[in-house]
């Protein structure tokens, strides 16, 4: 496991025992902070099929420094090495793109967006495709233009 685990504070966030194994893991096993970890003490966390821990909302409740025991088949091979869970406040938007946009054929648009956070936001954009209403991915810009507004991400778009 990482030696720090990072969660958002007050929305979901997982836990994982990055392990693989053959035979496939059939049990995962926790420790908090030196003890067995009794996951129906704490509300709103679950036990994936993978052996992940979902925190449905996180609060200092995590805070605590966790190991893993995988087993398969063929026993154990022992304890993850333990790893710090520290909450961090989710990223949030410091420029938020408009509902709307008009602009004539074949000129260009630029689209404001900005985030930050710890570690710094990655932004990506979407466009809904009109006669399906799905989301299609739009490749990230190879350099963002420049808007004045400090970390922005604009989105240059041809108009067609």
């Amino acid at each position: 496991m990482p030696p720090v685990i990072y969660v958002p504070i007050g929305i979901h966030g997982y836990i994982r025992c990055p392990v693989e194994a053959e035979p496939p893991v059939t049990l995962v096993k926790w420790n908090k902070d030196g003890r067995p970890l009794r996951i129906e003490k704490y509300t709103g966390w679950n036990l994936l099929e993978d052996g992940s821990i979902r925190i449905e909302e996180a609060t200092e409740d995590a805070l605590g420094t966790y190991t893993c025991v995988p087993y398969n088949a063929l026993g154990t091979m022992g304890q993850s090495p333990p790893a710090r869970l520290v909450l961090k406040d989710p990223p949030y938007f410091t420029v938020l793109p408009g509902w709307e946009y008009r602009q004539e054929a074949g000129r260009e648009l630029l689209i404001p967006c900005a985030a930050a956070g710890d570690p710094f936001p990655i932004i990506a954009w979407r466009k809904v495709l009109s006669k399906t209403g799905e989301l299609a991915a739009l490749p990230r810009p190879e350099r963002p233009d420049p808007l004045p507004v400090a970390g922005g991400v604009p989105w240059p778009a041809q108009v067609a």
